[in-house]
């Protein structure tokens, strides 16, 4: 980058920062971060100041956001929001418009504010057709969101989730599978969300662990599936592979014996294959035990 551009919007950028976060960087931190990003570094692309702002305004908040980057940055939450702002606000970039409404409705580096998420993931799925925000806008109007002051019309969001689905979006293909089998916004069709979960596993994104957990509670519960245990944990396991917290949480359910307690739990009802046991003496003594016998489930 021309050493003047890089000088004037070092200047802009510290003056415009300290204005609106308070965080004060050193002219020498403020060259090195501008630098960084211009190089490729901190895990992103190479991306121009001078030809595309507003992918690089984007790009640095990610790389502050995420910490990768080989500079110690006071507030970095602070200046991660800040960069997501200029991205979104002067320079309408729709990555810059999704993270900056992320901030919003999470509170980070900023103070939380759901209405302005809200209107941020609109503007970026009207103004420039980001499928991601337009995803999220959907999924404030399935279930309503009062924070955000959106009443519930699940109608209108299955509709912006299926917009979101065919712009090849993972994250709204999973929403669509719950609408389908909560019947949310559709007719409820449980099989159908269970084949769409099923093809959310094969994505190999973000999404991937927590189709896999909802597949988990489908076989666990015989929703759009025959129940089965056996397949509950085998997914419930995969989506804990994959990092999913609340599978992790999960897992050990399938590996307890529903009537001591104790684990591990190998063998599962047949009748209900949801309750397993650590043998066939648990198994017989929760059946026909006289205070809820499993017999009555």
């Amino acid at each position: 980058m021309d050493h003047e551009v890089m000088r004037r919007a070092c200047v802009e950028f510290r003056v415009k920062l300290r204005r609106d976060t308070g965080v004060n960087l050193t002219a020498t931190t403020c060259e090195a971060l501008l630098e960084t990003i211009v190089e490729g570094e901190g895990g992103g692309p190479d991306v121009s100041l001078q030809t595309d702002p507003g992918c690089f305004y984007t790009s640095m908040g990610v790389a502050i956001e995420d910490q990768t980057l080989p500079l110690v940055l006071p507030d970095h939450p602070k200046v991660a929001w800040f960069c997501y702002r200029e991205a979104a606000e002067v320079h309408r970039h729709p990555g810059g418009m999704h993270r900056l409404a992320e901030c919003y409705y999470a509170g980070q580096g900023v103070t939380e504010d759901p209405a302005q998420s809200a209107a941020w993931y609109q503007k970026a799925a009207d103004l420039v057709g980001d499928a991601t925000s337009k995803a999220a806008f959907g999924s404030f109007h399935v279930t309503g969101d009062p924070r955000a002051g959106i009443a519930k019309d699940a109608r209108r969001g299955f509709a912006l989730l299926r917009e979101a689905v065919e712009q090849g979006c993972g994250e709204a293909l999973l929403s669509v599978a719950q609408c389908y089998l909560r019947g949310m916004g559709v007719e409820k069709d449980a099989a159908h969300g269970v084949t769409l979960l099923l093809q959310a596993t094969t994505q190999d994104d973000s999404s991937t662990a927590m189709a896999q957990r909802l597949l988990t509670v489908c076989y666990m519960e015989g929703n759009g599936v025959e129940a089965d245990t056996a397949q509950a944990a085998l997914w419930c396991q995969r989506s804990a592979d994959g990092g999913d917290a609340q599978a992790i949480e999960l897992l050990p359910v399938f590996r307890t014996c529903g009537f001591c307690g104790r684990t591990p739990a190998r063998q599962h009802c047949e009748r209900c294959r949801k309750v397993r046991y650590c043998d066939t003496t648990c198994q017989a003594a929760h059946w026909n035990r006289e205070t809820d016998p499993h017999k009555g489930h």
